[in-house]
This record gives structure tokens, C-alpha cells and sequence, in this order.
């Protein structure tokens, strides 16, 4: 693996588990969510842009993203 795959996988992991506290939803609920809107994959696909930026607003992103397909949070 790596470092660049190594670093993409430690910001997924980071935006799941803010994810999950500031939604204030059990791992399993989280899970379905990013796997439905393939969160990590767009983390994975936009790490060049994202990373530059505060996991805050990677996550913003991803509520963006969310309610933009019609998720709810």
C-alpha cells in the first residue's frame, strides 16, 4: 500500500467516525449511508482537493453530497 493509499484510507476513517458523532448514528446506519452514496469512493476520488482542507469541511462536503441525492442525515 502506498503512503498516498495509506493517507486517503486515514481521512475515510476520520470523516466515518465524525460522521457518526455529529450525526449522532450507530456505525451500522453510517456505514449504509456512505456505502449508498459511495462516500468513500469520493473521498478516494477527490483526496487532491480534500485533503487540503480541514476534515470539517470534507465532511461538509459529504452532507452536501448527501442532500443533494436526496439522503437524509
Amino acid at each position: 500500500m502506498s503512503k498516498r493509499d495509506i493517507d486517503i484510507a486515514d481521512m475515510q476513517c476520520w470523516i466515518f467516525r465524525m460522521a457518526q458523532e455529529k450525526w449522532n448514528i450507530p456505525p451500522e446506519d453510517c456505514a449504509d449511508l456512505f456505502k449508498k452514496y459511495d462516500i468513500l469512493g469520493f473521498i478516494s476520488e477527490c483526496y487532491e482537493l480534500l485533503h487540503v482542507s480541514s476534515y470539517e469541511n470534507a465532511l461538509a462536503d459529504v452532507e452536501d453530497i448527501l442532500q443533494a441525492n436526496g439522503g437524509s442525515i
